[in-house]
């Protein structure tokens, strides 16, 4: 009885103080990629004077990457989930060379229009890998993670990313195509340089593009969605205005202004094919069937999985005989049946994008390369494998105005809208990639959005 009574007197007062109170369930947190883009290779074959090939030690075609020294190299990013904490992923996976990174930081951008270089005050962090190490060396052929630090990253904010290299370095991983100024490379150790506008400019940088830096991470909610917009150019984003006007970046700012947790990568490339390399153009990535695990699988936090290919290996790909003639709808198919397995192998949601109109396109344009796309689109919109379809090519035609093989045929066969296309009718432009943004976050949320403008 006494027992019984000195329980209930001390039930009785742990009610009344907090350390006697239930221990709250902490909040499960997962990382996700909030940015990343697919690397490619730089690596271009050595002409000698004469224009042949310079053949290596073994009879090869000899190959090199640019080579810069002593360098500082600042890139900015625009990330879709927001969180409290972040890290960074660097690739040299096309490289054939040792990556030394000597030293490493990462900021806010400070959101200036005359100076996309400059970070915002107070934000500035270092960077360090392996458990607290400065710097890290990459083995060709491997990427590297960076030990995550506290810094609050808004959603659909500007991520800068700077990186110093002390010795000769190769560039071979890179990302061709971009849609602003985003990198700046200044010589010397500027890392924590408030900004690189006045600075003198490595001249050794050849070209505005992103290069090793592969994905910024960050560290939010357990039940966040990590999707992955997989394609070629048009999922790249070729002629949008900006980064923001891509369809997956329409996709990003939608989900983030509806409330929706959910953080949104852009692993397009520019002529990539689904089923074949491009022989001879390695910033034309490997094919899609060989990339999909690196780049999106991989990634992490990912969750959901939008395809859109076709167009280029209708146009070019690889034809029955082994020609560059153009895929067969099978090859297509079967292609896609098997990212599908994949997807669903690794417990993914894939969304399969139908293949836009090309005919408005001079050059492009056949009876048998239009039926194959209307048969691959077929096959997408009905044969179940997938856990959605994203109906592109129907949301972007409209009318437009056929060349002269195309205005021979009766009826018409479909083309891009005019008002949403950026050059003749194979890209779209803004007005086209927002509705395309659109109709994937309807499909993937189940909403019912309208976008500004239709483009019929």
């Amino acid at each position: 009885m006494r027992f019984a009574i000195t329980l209930v007197a001390l039930l009785s007062g742990c009610l009344l103080l907090p350390a006697c109170a239930a221990p709250s369930k902490p909040t499960m947190q997962k990382w996700v990629a909030s940015w990343g883009q697919a690397m490619t290779s730089q690596y271009e074959r050595v002409a000698g004077r004469d224009g042949k090939p310079v053949l290596d030690a073994y009879g090869q075609p000899a190959e090199r990457a640019p080579t810069a020294n002593h360098f500082t190299l600042r890139q900015g990013v625009n990330v879709s989930a927001g969180g409290a904490r972040v890290r960074i992923r660097l690739s040299n996976y096309y490289g054939l060379a040792l990556l030394t990174v000597s030293a490493a930081r990462i900021a806010l951008g400070a959101d200036r229009a005359d100076d996309l270089s400059a970070i915002a005050p107070g934000s500035d962090r270092r960077l360090s890998f392996d458990g607290g190490k400065r710097s890290i060396t990459i083995a060709p052929g491997h990427e590297a993670v960076s030990d995550p630090v506290d810094l609050h990253v808004p959603a659909l904010s500007n991520v800068v990313v700077s990186l110093y290299f002390a010795g000769s370095v190769q560039l071979a991983d890179f990302h061709p195509m971009e849609h602003a100024h985003t990198t700046y490379a200044v010589d010397g150790d500027a890392t924590q340089a408030a900004s690189l506008a006045h600075l003198p400019v490595a001249k050794s940088l050849p070209g505005d593009h992103i290069y090793l830096l592969e994905g910024v991470e960050v560290e939010a909610p357990a039940g966040t969605r990590g999707i992955v917009a997989f394609g070629d150019s048009i999922t790249d984003g070729a002629y949008a205005s900006a980064p923001g006007t891509t369809w997956p970046a329409v996709l990003a700012g939608l989900a983030q202004r509806n409330g929706d947790a959910a953080a949104v990568v852009n692993a397009g490339i520019s002529a990539d094919e689904l089923t074949t390399d491009q022989i001879g153009g390695p910033a034309a990535g490997t094919s899609g069937l060989k990339r999909f695990l690196r780049d999106v699988v991989d990634r992490p936090g990912v969750t959901d999985v939008v395809v859109l290919f076709g167009a280029n290996d209708i146009n070019r790909g690889i034809d029955a005989a082994g020609y560059p003639n153009g895929a067969s709808a099978g090859d297509l198919i079967a292609a896609m049946r098997m990212l599908a397995d994949v997807a669903h192998q690794h417990h993914l949601r894939i969304y399969a994008g139908t293949v836009t109109p090309f005919a408005g396109f001079p050059g492009w344009y056949s009876p048998q390369r239009e039926a194959v796309r209307l048969q691959f689109n077929h096959w997408i919109r009905h044969a179940g494998a997938f856990d959605g379809v994203v109906d592109f090519s129907r949301a972007v035609a409209g009318t437009y105005t056929p060349p002269p093989l195309v205005a021979q045929q009766s009826p018409l066969p479909a083309g891009m809208a005019t008002v949403c296309a950026g050059d003749a009718g194979l890209h779209p432009n803004d007005r086209g990639y927002a509705v395309m943004g659109t109709l994937a976050y309807d499909v993937l949320f189940r909403a019912k959005l309208q976008p500004p403008q239709a483009c019929h």
